[in-house]
């Protein structure tokens, strides 16, 4: 705040309320001095009080032993909207909650609506904070349910960035059509899509003009995994049935031969004529051989899409991946039993699982134009076992043409096979639905920012933030937002003045 009296500088002051003090008493000071300034005298007794106050206060003696640091937190708008924004965010608290916090942390009492307020106030300033890519994406896609209503996840595959983060109506060919539309229209250039076996997802990114998203194959290979589990139960409750089988019948004849049951147990209750008891151990021969090649196949078919050879390094054609899975479906229906359903589930998803191959190959014509197939073949034998070889870059591996190299591993990092990034988002989401019974658009639009803006603490990309590794600025969320702390303001600087000895005035 300005002060009234212009004319009179800081530093003026402080030689005025000095000059008073230690001339207190003096006949016709204040009147000279006041008469000099063109001020009231009243002035001048004011400034003399306060000055010696603070004179007092700053020579006074204080505690002994090192000064203490004031660590009293200023609570203004600020600090209240930043406690309920973080409150929210990362502490998943609904508004009730978030109400208590702020009694309990700040001493602040806060009404549910002025809470709601901020937080929608919030989510508006979010949804101008949009992260563009500057070069090609490759995206995960899929759906989470909340409340009845889906949520379409657009998320970028190799940092984690959240692209599109939006509740709809449905997920079918419109929601998701308008939803990629929208991420092309803000700049984003879209190399490659994964997701799922979703029909509307499909739909949407042919409608949209994007590439036909690749099948991820941890869905499909889960499928396959329960198929296995569920012949290897089966064939267990076969031995089982078999064994009591068998021993029912030696019960009986040892009946027959004594008259008597033998001693210790309950009566089985099994078939215990010979025609039963042949019947039940081809049954659990059946199930065990059913459930072993079940499980030989579904090994083979998961190395097979696998794009790297372990052993040998060579990458995985299309065309052979694909002959491998109908021969593992074929395999699968001689099998027979509910190995049929792995079987038919194999035909119906074969063309989705190679698609990743295709683009991998397609990629990797470029490098294989410029160091051969027997380099590039070494080079992903050496990304397949890089961690064993301590291996971090692919210029290590081949040194000879080290951008070339880079290129064989970029390639072959980017092969979309999973879409483990945005099943990591359904998981940070779920505390968020259980919150507030639902995925809010609000509550989704800071979200999106606070995700994308925050730090990694561990793993692979600790230290870094998704926008940080697209290349684009990444300050703190909440400065993101607009709810950044104000700088603390500048220290009072005495303008330099010549020294004396004697006040001019009081002289």
């Amino acid at each position: 705040m300005p002060f009234r009296l212009e004319h009179i500088t800081l530093a003026e002051r402080v030689d005025l309320g000095c000059t008073c003090l230690l001339a207190a008493g003096q006949y016709g000071l204040i009147t000279g001095l006041a008469e000099a300034l063109g001020t009231s005298r009243q002035f001048l007794y004011t400034l003399r009080a306060r000055a010696q106050a603070a004179l007092e206060a700053a020579l006074a003696p204080g505690a002994p032993g090192r000064p203490s640091v004031d660590q009293r937190l200023p609570v203004d708008r600020t600090t209240v909207a930043r406690a309920i924004l973080v409150l929210s965010q990362v502490a998943h608290a609904s508004v009730r909650d978030i109400q208590e916090c702020l009694v309990e942390l700040l001493g602040v009492r806060r009404s549910v609506g002025a809470i709601e307020a901020v937080l929608q106030e919030a989510a508006a300033r979010a949804r101008r904070v949009a992260a563009t890519p500057t070069g090609p994406v490759h995206a995960e896609l899929d759906e989470i349910f909340a409340a009845g209503r889906p949520v379409l996840e657009v998320v970028e595959r190799r940092s984690g960035a959240i692209l599109a983060l939006a509740p709809a109506e449905s997920r079918d060919e419109t929601s998701w059509g308008c939803t990629l539309l929208d991420l092309v229209a803000q700049g984003t250039t879209v190399a490659g899509l994964t997701a799922d076996g979703a029909e509307g997802l499909r739909a949407g990114a042919r409608v949209a003009g994007l590439p036909e998203p690749a099948l991820d194959h941890w869905h499909t290979l889960r499928d396959l995994d329960r198929t296995r589990q569920l012949l290897e139960h089966q064939a267990y409750r076969a031995l089982a049935a078999a064994d009591r089988s068998q021993r029912a019948a030696a019960a009986e004849a040892y009946r027959q031969q004594h008259g008597r049951r033998p001693r210790g147990g309950r009566p089985l209750k099994a078939a215990t004529d010979p025609a039963s008891v042949a019947a039940t151990a081809r049954a659990a021969a059946e199930a065990v051989r059913r459930a072993d090649d079940t499980a030989v196949v579904l090994t083979t078919v998961r190395e097979v899409l696998r794009p790297v050879d372990a052993r040998t390094g060579q990458v995985r054609q299309p065309e052979a991946v694909a002959a491998d899975l109908a021969a593992a479906a074929a395999l699968l229906r001689e099998a027979g039993g509910r190995a049929v359903d792995a079987a038919t589930l194999l035909d119906h998803r074969g063309a989705g699982l190679v698609a990743s191959l295709a683009a991998l190959q397609a990629a990797l014509a470029g490098p294989r134009a410029v160091l051969g197939e027997a380099t590039v073949t070494f080079l992903a034998w050496a990304w397949q076992h890089r961690a064993g070889l301590g291996v971090a870059d692919a210029a290590e591996a081949w040194p000879a043409r080290p951008a070339a190299a880079r290129w064989v591993w970029a390639a072959l990092d980017a092969a979309g096979r999973t879409t483990g990034m945005v099943e990591n988002l359904n998981s940070v989401l779920a505390p968020h639905r259980a919150a507030h019974r639902g995925l809010p658009a609000p509550v989704l639009a800071v979200f999106a920012v606070y995700r994308n803006h925050r730090v990694f603490p561990r793993g692979a990309r600790a230290g870094h933030s998704p926008l940080e590794l697209l290349g684009l600025p990444s300050p703190h969320w909440l400065d993101a937002l607009g709810y950044g702390r104000p700088p603390a303001p500048a220290p009072v600087a005495f303008p330099a003045r010549a020294p004396h000895t004697v006040n001019r005035k009081t002289a």
